[in-house]
């Protein structure tokens, strides 16, 4: 089998459509040829057989073209119409040789077209198949033509002898066989050319479809743009969701899409270029829809499309549609919202009851007159503990339902903390075991007040947590924070045993506390205030360890360090 039956179809067909083209070409040219070599005189001079035989030959030579192309490939399989093709062409070439003079027929080199031919069509092996027919044809036109069996043309023995024919044999058939090997291995480097142009193309359209089919799989919408900011392609997702169509978005500015962000910061235009490109990366906006006038919040990214030499040529905006997910969320917080106003509502409740049934109890001794008058004064007493203990819990419910705005301002935080270290002292003495550690740190911005409030209630709380050791030992620390630029920090510790992971869980809770004493809103206090002041607290502790709260708090702007 000929080496290009591993070409594909397309390749095939197209050398096919060359060829053709190609076979016309050179029979118009031997028209010519032929033609203007009757004329002067070149070709036989007897008009009847020769003229009709060149004739003929020449309509030969269009109907062969039309035949090879169109009806050989019907008949026969592509190795068998190589074959087929090379025996007429050099049948052919023969034919026009001997009609044009034989040996001093100036188309004689009509052979090595034939091979180059073969060549292009089969390969290596068809070359030298069609360069021995071609070297079998010359010569036998030579003997031919020597002794005189050629009509019309004198023999070539009244004026060369036998030793100069065989060596015009002999350098033919040599140049048939080099034009066969030259043109055999161009026509080899060609077929793995054409191979390897022919894989690396159907990869290349593969990984193009799988591309596209992605792109268009995809759910978000991407719009791509060039630097300009010109629309270059948008995606399915993308036309769903904006309601446009390809011919209406691509070649429009993309902000053309998104009206909106005209009134975002920093979306400064100038001519065609767009510096919101450089300014914003991902942002939310509220879309209204120009197709249904649907109000739409989406989600917009940018980002930079670059080439392999990491230059942005372009820029991908990937848009989302968040509107379910927000109205989702909006709902999860008010189901959060109802959730712990009904915890609230649960633990005030619990809260309220003891002091009530005490208070409803004693009321009611005194109203059965069976009490003597000491007794009274004891129960009275009690009424008015247990109202000053409903009072105290709904102030404190109260401070924290509806915290005041407060003022924030540079406070020295070691300062405050040597003043709440000092009444500390002063009120436990040498029990409190109450140890400061501060560092230069800068000014912080918060409400003193409720900073005051802040430390006194950890401090307290430690305090408390470590009474029962056998050394009570708290530790307040201030130090500057390097994991959080703009932050101090400042850290109070105990020894009280530590506390169980499922207590950390809950401490910030409402209502929730492990002490005999309190109704469990000092920490909850506590976590609001600290969040109203745009910092943060953190607990670390385990069973039989120390017990850290570490309060993060904002540092004044332009504030220096405090000595």
């Amino acid at each position: 089998m000929p080496e290009m039956m591993w070409l594909p179809q397309s390749i095939e067909l197209s050398r096919q459509r060359w060829l053709f083209v190609l076979r016309l070409l050179v029979s118009t040219f031997l028209s010519l040829t032929i033609t203007l070599l009757y004329i002067n005189g070149r070709a036989p001079a007897i008009f009847g057989f020769w003229i009709r035989s060149i004739v003929a030959v020449l309509i030969v030579s269009y109907l062969l073209a039309f035949f090879h192309f169109f009806v050989l490939p019907r008949l026969l399989k592509p190795g068998h119409q190589i074959i087929v093709q090379m025996f007429c062409d050099t049948l052919q070439a023969s034919t026009v040789i001997v009609l044009t003079g034989g040996f001093d027929s100036t188309l004689n080199f009509i052979f090595i077209v034939v091979v180059i031919n073969s060549a292009f069509l089969g390969g290596l092996r068809i070359s030298f198949i069609a360069a021995t027919l071609s070297a079998m044809a010359w010569a036998g036109i030579l003997d031919l033509h020597f002794y005189g069996y050629l009509p019309g043309l004198p023999p070539l023995g009244d004026y060369m002898g036998p030793t100069e024919l065989a060596l015009n044999i002999l350098v033919n058939t040599g140049a048939s066989y080099l034009v066969a090997v030259l043109s055999g291995h161009l026509s080899t480097q060609l077929d793995l050319s054409s191979r390897a142009l022919f894989s690396s193309q159907t990869s290349l359209d593969r990984l193009s479809e799988l591309n596209e089919n992605i792109i268009q799989s995809i759910d978000s919408g991407l719009i791509t743009t060039d630097n300009q900011g010109r629309v270059l392609s948008i995606n399915l997702a993308g036309r769903e969701l904006l309601k446009v169509s390809p011919s209406a978005a691509i070649g429009l500015p993309w902000r053309v899409l998104f009206p909106e962000l005209d009134g975002q910061p920093g979306s400064v235009f100038h001519g065609d270029s767009e510096e919101l490109f450089h300014q914003i990366k991902s942002l939310r906006l509220r879309h209204v829809r120009p197709a249904d006038r649907a109000e739409l919040d989406i989600e917009l990214s940018i980002l930079t499309l670059r080439d392999a030499n990491n230059e942005g040529w372009g820029r991908l905006l990937v848009i989302k549609d968040q509107t379910a997910l927000i109205q989702m969320e909006g709902e999860i917080k008010r189901s959060e919202h109802m959730a712990a106003v009904g915890q609230l509502a649960a633990g005030l409740a619990h809260e309220i009851r003891t002091p009530l049934a005490s208070m409803t109890g004693s009321w009611h001794m005194i109203l059965s007159n069976s009490v003597r008058p000491e007794d009274q004064n004891r129960l009275m007493n009690i009424i008015g503990r247990e109202m000053n203990r409903l009072e105290e819990l709904v102030g404190d419910f109260l401070s924290f339902a509806k915290p005041t705005a407060g003022n924030p301002q540079p406070i020295d935080l070691n300062s405050l903390i040597e003043d709440q270290v000092h009444i500390f002292s002063s009120w436990k003495g040498e029990e409190a075991n109450l140890e400061a550690r501060l560092s230069d740190i800068p000014r912080v911005l918060f409400d003193y007040g409720q900073l005051s409030q802040v430390v006194f209630n950890l401090i307290q709380n430690a305090m408390e947590a470590a009474v029962d050791t056998r050394q009570p030992h708290v530790i307040v620390e201030t130090a500057q924070e390097p994991r959080r630029p703009g932050y101090v920090s400042v850290a109070i510790s105990d020894n009280g045993g530590g506390i169980s992971e499922d207590n950390i869980k809950r401490i910030f809770e409402p209502f929730f506390t492990t002490k005999s004493k309190g109704n469990g809103l000092g920490l909850a206090m506590v976590w609001g205030i600290i969040m109203r002041g745009n910092g943060n607290i953190s607990v670390r502790s385990a069973p039989g360890t120390m017990t850290t709260f570490t309060v993060l708090l904002p540092v004044a702007t332009g504030a220096g360090p405090t000595f």
